[in-house]
């Protein structure tokens, strides 16, 4: 019987590291105009320190779950109900006006 091999990781693109990097630094300057330490946002977040320190870097391997719980220990969660809203989606738009027959 033969072990799988394990798979090497594909290097994140360029744009979505780019992103990574932008968030991290907003997260941080929010924590900081709210006078936060590290500590004190992972306490509030119910994370690890390191996994903030990790969010704040720009790290690609941080779950969705623990992201969205800084942003609620941020008191910044509803931002997230613009994401992949419909209305700001080109391609919706696109759809409507071959529907409608405008375009």
């Amino acid at each position: 019987m033969t072990t799988p091999r394990a798979r090497t990781p594909k290097p994140t693109p360029i744009l979505v590291q780019a992103s990574l990097d932008r968030l991290g630094k907003r997260l941080a300057r929010a924590r900081k105009l709210r006078e936060l330490t590290q500590e004190d946002l992972a306490h509030l977040s119910d994370v690890s320190l390191s996994t903030l320190r990790s969010l704040e870097a720009g790290a690609d391997g941080v779950a969705l779950g623990n992201f969205l719980k800084v942003l609620q220990g941020l008191n910044l969660l509803d931002q997230v109900e613009d994401w992949l809203d419909p209305r700001r989606d080109p391609e919706t738009v696109n759809f409507v006006e071959r529907r409608l027959g405008g375009g």
